[in-house]
């Protein structure tokens, strides 16, 4: 496993709003789906702003990672393709 960079946590923070709002839409969707009482169960205070916004952000620091990796670099594969 690799842990992001400070360097990717601000690219991904910096074009978090790039995301289609499709994309963004499906992503709360499947996250309420978790639900609110799993999320506490886990030492969150629910599903607020606050964890919905780290989900994404979340979501979106580990594109950038994805982006990153060699494997994709050497595939040729556009990093705006990886959603």
């Amino acid at each position: 496993m690799q842990a992001p960079n400070a360097e990717q946590i601000e690219m991904a923070a910096d074009n978090l709003e790039s995301v289609p709002q499709f994309v963004r839409e499906s992503q709360l969707k499947e996250l309420h789906s978790f639900g609110d009482h799993r999320a506490q169960l886990m030492g969150a205070s629910g599903l607020s702003v606050d964890f919905q916004k780290g989900y994404e952000l979340g979501l979106r620091v580990a594109r950038v990672v994805i982006s990153q990796s060699m494997a994709v670099v050497i595939a040729n594969i556009k990093p705006e393709d990886i959603l």
